[in-house]
This record gives C-alpha cells, structure tokens and sequence, in this order.
C-alpha cells in the first residue's frame, strides 16, 4: 500500500467512526439520554475534524489541539465561530463525562446539535471538495 493509499483508508475510516458516532448520538439523544449524546456527538465531530486534517498532513495528538490545528491550517476557511463551536463540543463533552453533578438537558442537546451537525456537513464538504490547508 502506497503512502497516499494508506492516508485515503485512514480519512475514509476516520469519516466511517463519524457517521457511527453520529447515529449513536442521534439515538441517545431520541433516548433522553443527553449526557451520552454529547459524548457520541462530540466524538462525531472529532473524527470528522481529524479527517480533514489527515488530508492537510496533520495527525492531531490531542483532543484540545483540534481548533487550534483547524486555525492553523484551514483559516482560509474557517471563520472563528466555527473554531468556536469545536471548543465548545470539548467542553460539553467535558461535563458530561467527568462533572458528575452536571446533567444536560433539551435545550443544551438542542443547541450542541444546531451547532454540531452543519459544521460537520460544512467539513465534510471541505473534503469532498478537496479544499486544500492554508500554504
């Protein structure tokens, strides 16, 4: 396997845990159980976020390197609010698995996947477009 074939299996994999991730969360979410919906969802995000920045070159270490690296090589694409909304998905994860008195409710599993779900869309496009990152 070629290099380029190997980085392809490896966004086409990334992309593939996104969608999993994504109708589990939907599925929670359906189920009440928002707390491990924006676990799921955020992981949606997080795989997506990695494939594109797979296709730049780049293989984040760390969850919270994600807005910084997307800064970083997508700029030319992505406006602030959108690096916004990828914090904030860390952050609701965050609370959700490891601050055990906070629970989510309609409203927050509402607004996360108002916020999620077209930056997701919007990334993917910049795959399937082939947007390159920032030169």
């Amino acid at each position: 396997m070629t290099d380029d074939e190997a980085l392809t299996a490896a966004i086409h994999l990334e992309l593939g845990h996104a969608r999993s991730a994504h109708s589990a969360a939907r599925l929670l979410r359906d189920a009440g159980l928002y707390n491990d919906a924006l676990n799921r969802l955020y992981y949606a995000l997080y795989h997506v976020v990695t494939a594109l920045l797979l296709s730049a070159g780049v293989e984040p270490r760390r969850h919270r390197a994600l807005p910084g690296l997307l800064g970083t090589h997508f700029a030319h694409a992505l406006g602030p609010a959108e690096l916004a909304v990828v914090a904030r998905a860390a952050t609701w994860r965050d609370l959700a698995d490891y601050e055990r008195t906070w629970q989510a409710n309609a409203e927050v599993i509402a607004q996360a996947f108002a916020e999620i779900e077209p930056l997701m869309s919007r990334l993917q496009g910049l795959l399937d477009t082939g947007e390159s990152a920032n030169t």
